[in-house]
């Protein structure tokens, strides 16, 4: 009896474990978990109940970032997190990805400490990062969300992306935080917020690590 409780209780975790399928832009999720609306260091924002699930190793990787972050700078504002995916995956307007619970976005944090609860304004300002860009936060995000998840690309805009890499530098820290720097992308349309994608777990093995074209474009 005892030896068949331990085979239920071992197919129920095997079983229910969150899967990505396929690609970033064309995929699914299985058994997505759903990330709470707050927590330490969190609060999600636009909450839409058909946007709120990722894969385990997502959920992990966000709730784990923000108690880092939030113990390290107290009372400051919390890490906002926008769309992850769908309960199942697939789309969800406006996005091209977010389909295998492996994408995210996260608001900029600022240093007006405000949190927007809304769409946040713009961190660039005339070609320039805003003054309310809090580029040492921000830099120590980027190194928390490589520490806590399995990060494959960061995408942001060309000068929030130019100000954190020269703000490694200034501290010393371009050399030894290559693997953050060299996730860095530019995409159009991230001026506030930036977007993290996960690489695919080893055990996902329906799961691909890249985009599939659709139409000609990524």
């Amino acid at each position: 009896m005892k030896a068949l409780s331990l085979l239920i209780v071992l197919w129920s975790s095997f079983s229910f474990a969150s899967e990505p399928v396929g690609y970033y832009n064309q995929g699914a999720l299985i058994d997505g978990e759903c990330l709470q609306e707050s927590g330490e260091g969190y609060v999600q924002l636009l909450r839409d109940v058909g946007h709120i699930y990722g894969t385990s190793e997502m959920i992990n990787m966000l709730k784990e970032t923000a108690a880092d972050m939030q113990r390290r700078y107290p009372g400051r504002d919390r890490l906002e997190i926008e769309d992850i995916a769908a309960k199942n995956g697939g789309d969800i307007d406006p996005h091209g990805s977010h389909e295998n619970g492996l994408d995210v976005d996260i608001q900029y944090f600022k240093a007006n400490n405000v949190e927007e609860r809304s769409y946040a304004p713009s961190m660039v300002e005339n070609g320039r990062a805003s003054e309310n860009f809090d580029v040492e936060r921000n830099w120590e995000l980027m190194k928390s969300l490589h520490r806590h998840g399995s990060v494959q690309m960061i995408f942001m805009d060309t000068v929030l992306k130019n100000k954190l890499i020269d703000y490694a530098r200034s501290k010393g820290e371009y050399n030894s935080h290559l693997r953050v720097i060299n996730s860095f992308h530019y995409v159009p349309n991230h001026d506030d917020h930036l977007h993290v994608r996960l690489n695919c777990p080893a055990s996902a093995r329906r799961c691909h690590s890249t985009t599939i074209r659709k139409g000609g474009a990524e």
